[in-house]
């Protein structure tokens, strides 16, 4: 064998190894950038995202406006799946409880900037730090899969603590899909206590939202974001191209607001449009607001959305 030829099958080894390296390192990096938490990672309710002006003031916004409360404020703690899960409930002796539920990365402290317009419409309200967010326990988020079931049991301690039978979930992003999948899991065993579900930037399917991300830093979804999809679901037991809103949705009963931003980048008009025809009540709506990203609607557009908020919880419930 000639030294060119040695060469050659070096060479075309090395490239291979290092194709090979590349498509189990990148997919796991995006795994654990993405759905992983560390336990070693220290469990906080900090603003995730300091560098972000708009987000920061959102935060500080909610806690804020939570501080007004502190008298009414209390924290709860449930345990599900094995994880003890934190929350936080202003009690305003109303019979009626907003459930907030926020995007990834952040903390039920976030939530409270959505908390307004449901404290204004008579509802007490409840944040949760979902499973791998805040102070709650857990190492992977599962897209609203089984925080649904996280959200089942924290409605059934509520029932029973303070009494309430009558909810509202509202729902940012992956917090949106929770909503979803949770109302249906009351609606199938034909428990009809979530009477409305407002939704912010809830995505058709957990792919579409990740494949705009990847879009978003000008890269294509084959083969890393299947790979990423498949050790995903090594890991949580969760199949993403399997469990999709827009395939709950058609199932709810329960009329459903989605709000969305014109600006929105991850769901698009059109995605977002087949969402609401696919919801299986006549009094649900949809709204676009002219400004403002995805999960940063109200920011620009504070008292339209709360506004649309309030007039949609006071059409007749199921």
């Amino acid at each position: 064998m000639s030294w060119w030829e040695i060469t050659l099958i070096v060479l075309a080894a090395f490239v291979v190894f290092n194709l090979l390296f590349m498509l189990i390192l990148v997919p796991h990096v995006v795994f654990y950038n993405t759905v992983y938490r560390s336990p070693k990672k220290k469990r906080v309710r900090e603003c995730t995202n300091l560098k972000d002006e708009d987000q920061v003031k959102m935060f500080n916004e909610g806690i804020s406006w939570a501080n007004n409360y502190n008298d009414k404020r209390i924290s709860l703690e449930i345990n599900n799946d094995g994880l003890n899960l934190k929350g936080e409930y202003i009690n305003f002796g109303y019979d009626k409880c907003a459930i907030i539920l926020q995007g990834r990365t952040e903390s039920l402290l976030y939530s409270y900037y959505f908390a307004k317009p449901y404290a204004e419409s008579g509802y007490n309200i409840l944040v949760v730090d979902l499973r791998a967010h805040g102070l709650s326990d857990g190492k992977y988020q599962t897209g609203g899969v089984k925080e649904s079931g996280d959200i089942v049991c924290w409605i059934q301690y509520i029932r029973k603590h303070f009494g309430i039978q009558n909810f509202v979930l509202h729902g940012v992003c992956i917090g949106a899909a929770t909503a979803i999948y949770a109302t249906l899991a009351f609606e199938n065993k034909n428990e009809y206590i979530i009477k409305k579900v407002i939704t912010d930037g809830l995505y058709a399917t957990y792919f579409e939202m990740f494949e705009k991300n990847f879009a978003s830093y000008k890269k294509k979804p084959f083969p890393m974001l299947y790979l990423t999809f498949f050790i995903a679901q090594i890991y949580t037991g969760v199949n993403f191209f399997k469990n999709k809103p827009i395939e709950a949705i058609k199932k709810i009963k329960a009329p459903i607001l989605l709000i969305y931003s014109e600006e929105d980048k991850f769901c698009p008009r059109e995605s977002s449009l087949a969402l609401y025809e696919a919801t299986n009540n006549s009094q649900s709506e949809i709204a676009f607001f002219p400004y403002g990203r995805h999960s940063h609607v109200r920011s620009l557009n504070t008292n339209e959305y709360d506004n649309k908020i309030k007039d949609f919880l006071i059409k007749e419930e199921i």
